[in-house]
């Protein structure tokens, strides 16, 4: 069986969505599918420009030439997505015929070049969907819910919904905003994001050479790791290190970039318990996830089953308790609370996150009984394994049922 997958950005570009769907290409790759790529030569945070051909672990890479100007502001990304759209669809049509298109949602909508495509190429859509939009853009504040562009990006999104054969979602919020989206029920099927156990796994701290130089002095490392974007309350994560400023033994390290990147860096001048350092390159993730005693993850209010913060599978994987700020309705908060590897606080109430993080930073015992538990969790539902052995049977079923024509409205 042959299969594309359908991304902006693809191995090695360091962005979730490049490191997932590179993850899941190679080991399908691995289990015998012929497996390719189309993706920009451009990277996530702009300038550079990756080879128009490659060959990773199995999966042919192709390149398209795009802008590559990152993601400074929001004309930047819409100039490099307009011009990933155009060269993507121009390819697709030039590429060797594939059974199916594995589509992702960077940019927003990519998966229509595909559906339009897919009268002249007859493979099969599977629309694997990471952000909803444009639901995400109006409940950032970045589009008005009525405005021409919402509207415009709302028909197209109703179309690729009813048109894709199979709709993957991350979890059953997600379902149910893309079943009012217009996807059919029983066409959407939910397969969380996910770890690679064997790859990120928990090290103790005398064990580990990142430690004390994350850590520094302090006894309990409470760590964010990964993008600080529009969408996650950071403020309410800062509003916490500023209540326990004289716990001289806590320390709140942000590892990362993005939007609210500023407010951090504010911050760390403002609070000696704060302090700030570049993304960790993914060989190190098992070393930098480690280092923490606990992790941070946070979701802006309105935004559940639009997005789900995925950082947290690496954070089950590494053998550490999750304190999640955000809307207990999302798939993150539900899983941690079913898992027992973690807490759930109302965004805004930067006084009970503090108090969790006391409570655990004085607690030992409670920490690696919850971070004995995520890791549980992860290896049997939420490993890079399990998530594959799924998208595999999917692929296949698929690939072997009648077609199945787009459906319009």
């Amino acid at each position: 069986m042959k299969i594309l997958f359908l991304n902006q950005f693809f191995h090695p570009d360091h962005s979730a969505t490049a490191q997932i769907a590179t993850d899941l290409a190679e080991d399908l790759a691995a289990r015998g599918f012929e497996v390719s790529a189309l993706a920009s030569r451009g990277s996530y945070l702009g300038g550079g420009e990756f080879p128009p051909r490659d060959t990773y672990r199995g999966v042919e890479i192709h390149r398209v030439r795009t802008t590559s100007l990152g993601k400074r502001t929001l004309v930047h990304r819409a100039l490099d997505y307009g011009s990933f759209y155009a060269a993507a669809a121009a390819a697709l049509v030039r590429l060797p015929r594939q059974d199916v298109v594995v589509a992702m949602t960077t940019p927003p909508l990519i998966a229509a070049a595909a559906l339009a495509a897919r009268p002249l190429r007859g493979a099969k859509l599977v629309y694997w969907v990471q952000d909803l939009y444009p639901e995400v853009a109006v409940a950032m504040g970045a589009l008005g819910a009525r405005s021409p562009a919402t509207l415009a990006m709302a028909a197209a999104s109703r179309r690729v919904m009813r048109g894709a054969d199979l709709v993957v979602v991350l979890g059953e919020a997600m379902r149910e905003r893309v079943v009012a989206a217009g996807a059919r029920r029983e066409r959407t099927t939910v397969v969380p994001n996910w770890s690679d156990a064997a790859a990120v796994r928990p090290v103790p701290h005398a064990e580990n050479p990142l430690r004390r130089e994350l850590a520094g002095d302090a006894g309990c490392l409470v760590m964010y790791s990964g993008n600080m974007g529009q969408g996650h309350d950071i403020e309410t994560l800062l509003g916490a290190a500023r209540r326990l400023r004289e716990r001289r033994d806590i320390m709140f390290l942000f590892l990362g970039d993005g939007a609210r990147r500023g407010e951090v860096e504010a911050a760390a001048r403002e609070l000696a318990n704060v302090r700030l350092g570049a993304y960790q390159p993914r060989d190190q993730l098992t070393n930098s996830l480690s280092a923490g005693d606990l992790h941070l993850a946070s979701l802006d209010p309105g935004l559940e089953g639009l997005i789900e913060p995925s950082k947290v599978y690496g954070i089950m994987a590494a053998g550490r308790p999750t304190l999640f700020v955000g809307p207990r309705g999302s798939e993150v908060a539900a899983m941690l609370l079913r898992e027992g590897c973690g807490y759930v606080i109302a965004s805004g109430d930067a006084d009970a996150l503090a108090s969790h993080v006391v409570r655990l930073a004085d607690n030992r015992i409670e920490r690696e009984e919850m971070g004995h538990s995520a890791r549980l969790a992860l290896a049997a539902r939420y490993s890079r394994a399990v998530a594959s052995d799924r998208f595999a049977s999917l692929l296949t079923s698929l690939s072997s049922a009648s077609s199945t024509a787009p459906i319009a409205g």
